[in-house]
């Protein structure tokens, strides 16, 4: 059974279009050669000329004419069609501002699945405390804000929320020290402000053993005895645990995980990445701790 193919097709609109084999190779990004050989067999499928030469211009026959009236709706069902399964390329360049904890827990994931599916897209990342990020000059700058919702959720599409705990060493108890040693992130973070808001309600004395901003670092401090923190459940790695008499005794607000997107329409590429975003939260969503 013949069967037409959606590429002959295109090209063969092409040279109708244009009137030209040359203009018509560079409209669908193929040579002059391909164009012809495609034509040719287009013509051997259907068994009649498609073109006539008139002077040094090609012209359609009358069977020409007559696949022209089919050879457009063909393509466009059929690019109807692949779009419908495979959503169109995606291209451009994005800006995302997000703290440095949430870029080492969650982005890499969906940077990589992002790339995947959209690799014409240019992904810059830039990280920081969430308070700085709010608080930049060029925060217009950025096409999305992936952050804590702390300072107020107004304009964030909230992602997930979590409790905070209290979390040391699985090997130390650093916490029952007179003043206890902490291992916190830079003045700026939220997580920050609300532990040493705990410490003062609960009427614990307190030092700060080590500040970074520096993930890896601080969960390493704390692993080793050297200061305790504090984090959601997903914080944990091997050799750490939830100190569970200082969240009785200091007990800790909720913190939640929230997007916010520049005012004004949003870039295909912009939204190609939130739905992403999206597809990762709502798997991680079985692992939050209400």
């Amino acid at each position: 059974m013949f069967s037409l193919d959606p590429d002959f097709l295109r090209s063969f609109l092409a040279i109708c279009e244009t009137g030209s084999y040359g203009a018509a190779a560079a409209r669908v990004n193929k040579t002059q050669s391909t164009l012809s050989a495609q034509m040719k067999k287009l013509e051997e499928t259907l068994g009649t000329n498609l073109f006539e030469k008139t002077g040094r211009r090609n012209t359609l026959s009358p069977a020409g004419s007559r696949l022209l009236a089919y050879a457009g709706p063909i393509v466009r069902l059929n690019d109807e069609t692949i779009n419908a399964f495979r959503p169109p390329a995606v291209s451009g360049a994005i800006k995302i501002g997000t703290s440095d904890d949430y870029a080492q827990s969650f982005l890499p994931p969906v940077l990589a699945n992002f790339a995947a599916t959209c690799p014409a897209v240019e992904v810059e990342v830039v990280t920081s405390d969430t308070r700085t990020l709010l608080a930049r000059d060029d925060t217009e700058t950025f096409d999305a804000l992936l952050i804590s919702t702390t300072y107020g959720d107004d304009g964030f599409e909230i992602l997930r929320k979590d409790q905070l705990h209290w979390i040391g060493s699985d090997r130390h108890a650093r916490h029952k020290a007179e003043r206890i040693p902490l291992a916190l992130w830079s003045d700026g973070c939220s997580w920050r402000a609300k532990a040493l808001a705990a410490l003062a309600q609960g009427g614990r004395e307190w030092r700060m053993a080590y500040t970074t901003s520096n993930a890896p670092l601080l969960l390493a401090t704390v692993r080793d005895g050297l200061g305790i923190t504090i984090g959601p459940r997903w914080y944990l790695t091997p050799g750490l645990r939830i100190i569970e008499e200082m969240d009785a005794q200091c007990p800790l607000e909720k913190d939640g995980i929230g997007i916010r997107t520049r005012p004004g329409e949003k870039s295909p590429s912009l939204e190609a990445f939130l739905k992403e975003v999206r597809l990762h939260f709502k798997g991680e969503g079985r692992l939050a701790v209400a």
